[in-house]
């Protein structure tokens, strides 16, 4: 009797723990948008980009590496539409005192259409103002365990959880040149996952579980960024910051920190393909 409920008092622990390790409901967070500089200008813009992110919430904390590419094409005088997607290697580690600590691994996949309108853009892109809107979906698949040592012995589950989340981005950018090498690229973003979905399932010794719930609508989250462009080897360096509230109703927040280092080329194209 005395094991079952150090095995119950663990089970709680570990589904609290995953709950964390969802950071507030699921781990989510779109890459910082590609930029886009003068539709005006060029017919077609190819981007590819490497981002560092670091995600913290209560006293778990997120690392994950994620691969890029987007794709914008001009469709009129000053607009176009791009088709972007990432993909996420995600390692997360929490410490939640008492000797009980937590794991996980895994990936997450995005994609994320957006219609671009350069408000300021010419011919001779000295300036640029796009602005951009559009859905994402992102997916995420993690797996890890959770630890505890409780009255000297350790006990260990196992946890898998994949999620789906789908929402929305905007947001705007300045190109501004700072001289011939150098273009400097302010942007802030607002996001929000309106809806989706988590499946959980933990095993440990004599107990196992599985659920399913939906996630409800989070709130809108503001991202402010910046890049360094050097223009004449079309690289850029940049970061973002984001700090937002999960969506459990506790007030806690999330804070992510991100790196990232972006390529792009711009070409003219007749027939615009």
């Amino acid at each position: 009797m005395r094991k079952n409920i150090i095995l119950l008092a663990f089970a709680a622990l570990a589904i609290t723990a995953a709950g964390k390790a969802q950071a507030g409901e699921t781990f989510q967070f779109a890459p910082p948008p590609f930029p886009v500089l003068n539709l005006r200008s060029v017919d077609i813009e190819k981007n590819s980009g490497l981002d560092y992110i670091n995600m913290k919430v209560g006293d778990f904390s997120f690392n994950a590496v994620n691969f890029g590419g987007s794709r914008a094409v001009k469709m009129w005088d000053r607009g176009g539409f791009s088709l972007g997607g990432n993909i996420m290697l995600i390692l997360g580690k929490g410490d939640f005192g008492a000797g009980s600590e937590m794991t996980m691994f895994g990936e997450g996949f995005g994609i994320q259409p957006n219609w671009y309108f350069d408000l300021k853009g010419d011919e001779e892109d000295d300036f640029s103002l796009p602005v951009y809107f559009g859905p994402h979906v992102n997916l995420n698949m993690l797996m890890g365990s959770a630890s505890t040592v409780i009255l000297g012995t350790t006990y260990t589950t196992f946890i898998t959880a994949t999620s789906i989340m789908y929402g929305w981005q905007a947001g705007i950018q300045a190109g501004i040149n700072l001289n011939d090498s150098i273009k400097f690229v302010p942007y802030v973003d607002f996001s929000q996952e309106v809806g989706g979905g988590i499946a959980t399932s933990m095993s440990s010794s004599g107990f196992s579980s599985s659920d399913s719930v939906s996630v409800k609508s989070m709130p809108v989250t503001m991202s402010p960024g910046f890049d360094f462009k050097l223009r004449k080897v079309n690289l850029s360096l940049g970061g973002a910051i984001q700090n937002s509230k999960s969506a459990s109703g506790t007030g806690e927040k999330t804070k992510t920190v991100v790196f990232h280092l972006r390529f792009q080329t711009k070409f003219r194209s007749i027939c615009g393909i």
